[in-house]
């Protein structure tokens, strides 16, 4: 999955499970960023492919990276408040509605909820990037979760990489969301549907 997508599964993600709700609008961005971190180590295609080649899908897709990395975050997050700060500072460019995400009587989320959430929601990108891969002339790029103390890879291609089904998906779940509200319902029927449009994809894919 591209960046975009797994931004969108964090943020969907949230609001299926009631993070909103629970916690404010902090959860779902906190979900939304982490659910990228695992692609930190693709930054290596910055200055050198062939480090991007080796260590894409391997150095930041794994258990140990996703728990360093969540552990980190956490305690950034817990002790600086900075997705809070970032926000404030971001105010006078906001639509004043924007202004108005956090809901009555949610409660900051503690370390130990900001671990759950972040060890949750990249081992969701880990099953994301096994189940978007290959296509178009690419070949199927493996998974390494249990790396570097085991180098057995893991993909599941149900479609390939590139294909906008999803992004439409969840582009529309979050405008409806925007427009209408009722986040979880509508959070948890796009997810649902992603779900099956990845697995009639897949079916299809293999049917050719």
């Amino acid at each position: 999955m591209t960046t975009p997508e797994h931004t969108l599964v964090g943020i969907l993600g949230g609001f299926s499970i009631g993070l909103h709700t629970r916690f404010g609008w902090t959860a779902i961005a906190f979900a939304a960023i982490i659910s990228n971190v695992p692609d930190l180590d693709g930054l290596p295609i910055l200055i050198d492919m062939q480090g991007f080649e080796v260590g894409h899908r391997v150095w930041g897709h794994n258990l140990l990276a996703i728990a360093v990395s969540t552990l980190l975050i956490a305690a950034f997050q817990y002790r600086f408040h900075w997705i809070e700060r970032c926000a404030e500072k971001l105010k006078p460019v906001l639509p004043k509605d924007s202004q108005e995400l956090e809901r009555t009587g949610a409660t900051r989320p503690g370390f130990l909820s900001l671990c759950l959430i972040g060890v949750a929601f990249q081992c969701v990108h880990l099953i994301c990037d096994m189940t978007v891969s290959g296509g178009h002339g690419l070949s199927d790029w493996l998974v390494r979760p249990f790396w570097p103390f085991e180098d057995s890879g893991f993909v599941f291609p149900l479609i390939p990489w590139g294909d906008v089904g999803p992004t439409v998906i969840m582009m529309l779940a979050v405008i409806g969301i925007a427009k209408f509200g009722n986040a979880s319902r509508i959070a948890i029927f796009a997810l649902t549907l992603l779900c099956i449009y990845m697995l009639c994809r897949g079916y299809a894919r293999r049917a050719w």
